[in-house]
């Protein structure tokens, strides 16, 4: 007998902490929150005095839609309000705030009139209710069954990294474009210059007549008249390329070798 007296207290001891444990699971249950960031639909199982809350971040722009409907159990409670009222709400606060709108008590099926649309940025809750809370609301005396959904529809924020991708491949266009015809200029600058050097180093060259008229005829004596004066051809198009002046009694131009 005594082994089995010995081993009492510890199997008290242990039903204590099984005891303990189920306890910390069920209070760990109570009031489930979930975070939504796209639409959602489930049927829940909300026990008596227990509540469900969905947390939704939404910006001017977005829109959100609950429909509620109650399976089996009595009726519920549904609060639509700010991240900070459900924090009162939590707290046990006696009086919490919410948008009389988008919520409703002792319900069986309830579903929002219009579109919920935010005023300004932040976290928003829909608590689905099965507690006895307030005096209007359903008792929360028995476990519900309902189905949740809820519609999210999210304004797509403004693509500044596309506009100013864009507008950066347009600048680097714009200067490459700018350096290609700024250096085909220059190339063409340089290649006037270069031209214009090489007619002027050509005209160095050219022979110049100080006697325009031509030699005496050959055997005659000394001191005969000379033969007659050379005379330069008409211009042609050559001349438009030549740095002289066009001129029929020039030696340049009567013994010009580019005409």
């Amino acid at each position: 007998m005594a082994p089995v007296m010995t081993r009492r207290p510890y199997l008290a001891l242990a039903f204590g902490f099984l005891f303990l444990a189920i306890c910390a699971q069920g209070a760990l249950a109570y009031g489930t929150e979930k975070k939504l960031t796209a639409d959602y639909a489930e049927d829940l199982l909300i026990s008596a005095g227990d509540y469900k809350a969905f947390i939704v971040h939404l910006a001017p722009g977005d829109t959100m839609k609950l429909t509620v409907r109650v399976g089996l159990g009595e009726e519920i409670d549904v609060y639509t309000m700010s991240k900070k009222d459900y924090d009162d709400y939590k707290a046990g606060a006696q009086l919490v705030s919410y948008y009389s709108q988008f919520s409703k008590e002792s319900l069986k099926y309830f579903e929002y009139s219009t579109l919920f649309e935010p005023v300004q940025e932040g976290d928003y809750v829909i608590v689905i209710d099965n507690l006895p809370k307030t005096t209007t609301g359903a008792p929360g005396a028995t476990d519900v069954s309902c189905t949740v959904k809820v519609d999210l529809e999210f304004q797509e924020p403004f693509p500044w990294l596309l506009v100013i991708g864009v507008l950066a491949v347009i600048i680097v266009l714009c200067v490459v474009i700018f350096f290609v015809l700024w250096m085909q200029k220059k190339k063409a600058d340089i290649e006037a210059q270069e031209a214009q050097r090489k007619r002027a180093e050509a005209a160095k060259i050219r022979p110049i007549f100080i006697n325009p008229q031509g030699p005496a005829a050959p055997g005659a004596p000394p001191g005969a008249p000379a033969g007659p004066a050379l005379a330069a051809p008409p211009p042609s198009s050559s001349c438009k390329s030549c740095p002289h002046v066009y001129d029929p009694t020039s030696a340049n131009c009567i013994a010009c070798e580019y005409r």
